[in-house]
């Protein structure tokens, strides 16, 4: 049985996504393929927003299904290939060859996709016999009869590899095979459907089919959206409260669908028993629900943020050890110390420590190629739940004085300066990513600094953080403009209080002299502070891997939308000031 992290079975590894395990290639199939019950992950304020009924993860007592794919796989001795198919499985072996040596069969390399999301093998019958030929016999032989060969004395690349026909001698270099008509010309047509589906199940799909290797980032593009618990839901009292966790069954909202059905009252009456309820209160609030069904929860996830913001913003001074949200506002720690501590209590008037936090993480839906189409995560006819998963952690929050990132946002030099990343996302049709407003931007690299100077002294590995940023949109309120940094397993409950301890003086005041420094000089400058464009589709501009760059675990923008010169450049840099009074590199330029 080969074994994932529990988290990951949303990101990297959800529904959709090609994993390799030990020289073996899978694709998860959607949640529609989940055996055995679900469990329920609560949280209802989430649920509404993504219109679902429920959030579920799979049981730990069955195995999550995975499809092997490519199922076109060769032999490394022999360089034989086959097409493997699912009954030929036997748990808990990977398949081999039956020549001689009998070693394990590699999968192939590539797989066709299309922009509508469907996934398929190459058709490698019809890519070898479809070179041209130098006898007519071979443009008859359409058998499966292949082998993968190295060719010789041709050089590297695509055109050394060879497919060909057995019984034929027909061959065909890959040369070309990924190109964008390398499959159209060749008659390959979708398949309509992902490989774990029936064909039943396929759907008419007229868009062409480019080959990939499976590796390829853009064969998989996987939508997460996630939200933290807040008051009231995260409290104690309400949890616990019997009625309310009555009223989230699967028994209440079957009877609340079907008030009369016949066997209602012993339903009732069990549940009632079951949650230690008064029985009339059941009939009471079932009722309430009948007569007078909640209204739908407007909005979308687009309010997860601004909800998150206000508790934030606004922490509780009571607090129940069992809420799964408690956080108190920092003692102030940068007021009235000298110097650059000074300097930072101006820019961050509040700081909130965070010691404990409850974050869901759902996986909405996945595209491909070129993402025309969205491919939902639960691909059942009656899918009413998302695949989700429940992690637990701590953090501390940072809030930027609005009135200074407005005066610092307007200027010509700093609206000049990101022109070129906005430039480059329209043209990139990049809309998966937010908007590289100079203010996302600024507080994108300064979270990436935090990050990397959070491990560095609080001893965690940079993979276990995460940012979470709070950002006003063009034209929306209410305006936020501040940084989480949080860690959060999902195997355990909160962690010792290290990270929160960083938000605290005086190492917080610390933590950030060191961001600081770190932004204004990098091994790689001057070609990193000067670049005029880094990372992919050059979304980036000054940040490398030697200085900004974080795990993508880490990241809510892949690495991308990143520029530590909007933070200490001398001419327009948010931190401009503060940066001339904090122990740096000397000589530095940036």
């Amino acid at each position: 049985m080969r074994k994932v992290r529990r988290s990951q079975i949303i990101s990297p590894f959800g529904p959709g996504a090609i994993i390799d395990l030990v020289g073996e290639s899978f694709v998860v199939e959607d949640a529609g393929k989940w055996r055995g019950p679900h469990v329920s992950v609560d949280f209802p304020r989430l649920a509404a927003y993504l219109r679902v009924d429920s959030l579920a993860a799979p049981s730990s007592h069955r195995p999550i299904p995975y499809y092997r794919f490519p199922q076109w796989l060769f032999c490394p001795s022999c360089r034989r290939m086959s097409r493997w198919i699912t009954a030929k499985e036997v748990t808990n072996t990977a398949p081999t060859c039956g020549c001689p040596d009998g070693k394990q069969l590699i999968p192939m390399r590539f797989v066709a996709v299309c922009a509508n999301g469907h996934l398929s093998d190459v058709d490698w019958v019809r890519w070898a016999h479809t070179a041209v030929r130098r006898d007519r016999n071979q443009n008859q032989c359409q058998r499966s009869d292949l082998k993968f060969l190295n060719k010789a004395n041709v050089g590297g690349g695509l055109n050394s590899l060879v497919v060909r026909c057995v019984s034929c001698k027909g061959e065909r270099s890959l040369d070309g095979l990924t190109t964008k008509i390398g499959l159209s010309q060749i008659g390959s047509k979708c398949s309509g459907r992902q490989p774990w589906q029936d064909p039943t199940d396929a759907e008419h799909c007229s868009e062409p089919v480019v080959a990939m290797q499976r590796g390829a980032s853009s064969v998989y593009f996987p939508t997460v959206e996630s939200a933290i618990d807040i008051p009231p839901e995260s409290a104690w009292s309400t949890i616990s409260d019997p009625l309310t966790a009555l009223m989230k069954s699967t028994e209440f909202k079957f009877l609340v669908s079907n008030p009369g059905y016949k066997l209602a009252r012993s339903m009732i009456e069990v549940a009632a028993d079951e949650y230690g309820v008064p029985v009339a209160e059941v009939e009471a609030a079932l009722a309430r629900e009948v007569d007078h069904p909640g209204m739908p929860v407007e909005g979308g996830p687009e309010n997860i943020r601004p909800d998150e913001w206000a508790a934030l913003i606004n922490p509780q001074d009571n607090h129940d050890h069992r809420d799964r949200f408690i956080s108190r506002r920092a003692d102030r720690p940068l007021r009235g110390a000298p110097g650059a501590a000074n300097g930072w209590s101006r820019l961050f008037p509040d700081v909130v420590l965070v010691d404990r936090l409850r974050e869901v993480r759902v996986l909405t839906h996945f595209e491909r190629h070129t993402m025309k189409e969205k491919v939902p995560s639960n691909l059942s006819d009656d899918g009413d739940f998302l695949p989700a998963v429940e992690v637990f952690g701590e953090g501390f929050f940072l809030k930027f004085d609005e009135g200074a990132l407005l005066d610092w946002e307007r200027s010509a030099a700093v609206v000049d300066r990101c022109r070129k990343l906005v430039e480059r996302h329209a043209q990139k049709g990049a809309k998966w990513l937010p908007e590289p407003t100079p203010r996302y931007v600024l507080l994108h690299t300064f979270a990436h600094l935090l990050l990397r100077n959070t491990a560095f002294e609080a001893g965690y590995s940079t993979s276990s953080l995460r940012e979470r940023l709070y950002v006003t949109k063009k034209g929306t309120s209410p305006a936020m403009a501040g940084v989480l940094i949080y860690t959060a397993a999902g195997d355990s409950e909160g962690t010792l209080g290290g990270l929160v301890r960083m938000g605290e003086f005086p190492r917080l005041g610390r933590l950030l002299d060191m961001s600081i420094t770190a932004a204004r000089w990098c091994s790689f400058d001057p070609v990193c502070a000067d670049h005029p464009g880094q990372g992919p589709d050059g979304l980036s501009l000054a940040a490398c891997h030697a200085c900004s760059l974080a795990p993508e675990t880490s990241c809510e923008a892949t690495n991308r939308l990143l520029d530590r010169r909007l933070l200490v450049d001398p001419v327009f840099g948010f931190f401009k000031d503060l940066a001339a009074t904090v122990d740096g590199v000397p000589g530095s330029t940036v």
